[in-house]
């Protein structure tokens, strides 16, 4: 499925859309996405060096466009709030749930029906990550980063495991810091949506995780509040058009 803002009307019940999106455009996509924020992300978008700042605009700028789009309003009227720890929500439109993320040039944005999600999408970057698993993943996750043949794959494990941990927390809208000791898995079965606990209780709820196909160079994953006796999510991957979305913003 293509396009930004032809889908009115919310994911059914048990599916999660998830958007991909290009962080690259012309100069006049990126000022017609800027117009559509509202003043708290331009000055987050501000504060940001220029590619980063690029980037940010396009993102937030293009999410609203797509959520825009599920309730049939203008994006540039959709207003925000935001939970303790940061995580958005729509005022006046709780039942659509949503959550974004961006790495380099690329952003993944969730939505949902009636279900909180997250989601968490990382540019993999070539390195030994085997101190950072030791310091704060559990023993299992640490010694899986520890086993991998050099720095690439070294990378791309703790990658998979940081974007899974992400996703929790974002989902349930807490703080990184309390889900770096999370238990994700490191095998197949960490993607199969079973329904999971933080053993210490500081993320509360029972959460899904699954993987999310970003891309050559990109890690991501996807969480879900979980429902007792319920199937497993569908998960969507759509694609964004920026030429599309760009005319939806005032060509």
């Amino acid at each position: 499925m293509t396009g930004g803002v032809t889908d009115a009307g919310y994911p059914p019940d048990g599916t999660v859309h998830v958007w991909r999106i290009p962080l690259s455009g012309p100069p006049h996509m990126v000022a017609r996405l800027a117009a559509l924020l509202g003043p708290e992300e331009r000055q987050r978008g501000a504060r940001a060096l220029p590619d980063d700042r690029r980037r940010f605009l396009l993102a937030h700028g293009a999410a609203r466009s797509v959520l825009g789009g599920y309730l049939g309003l203008p994006p540039e009227r959709l207003r925000y709030s935001h939970g303790r720890w940061g995580k958005p929500a729509l005022d006046g439109h709780p039942q659509l749930c949503f959550n974004l993320s961006h790495s380099a040039d690329l952003a993944l944005l969730a939505v949902a029906a009636r279900r909180p999600v997250g989601i968490d999408v990382e540019r993999i970057r070539p390195a030994d990550r085997s101190r950072s698993a030791g310091r704060w993943f559990p023993a299992a996750e640490a010694d899986f980063v520890r086993a991998a043949a050099g720095p690439a794959q070294s990378a791309a494990r703790y990658a998979r495991l940081w974007t899974r941990k992400e996703a929790w927390v974002k989902a349930a809208g807490n703080r990184m810091v309390n889900g770096l000791r999370l238990p994700v898995g490191t095998g197949p079965d960490a993607d199969d949506g079973t329904p999971l606990t933080d053993p210490e209780g500081r993320v509360p709820g029972h959460w899904s995780l699954y993987g999310v196909p970003a891309g050559e160079g990109y890690a991501a994953a996807l969480a879900v509040a979980a429902r007792p006796s319920a199937a497993p999510v569908r998960v969507e991957v759509r694609q964004w058009r920026t030429t599309r979305a760009a005319c939806a913003a005032g060509c």
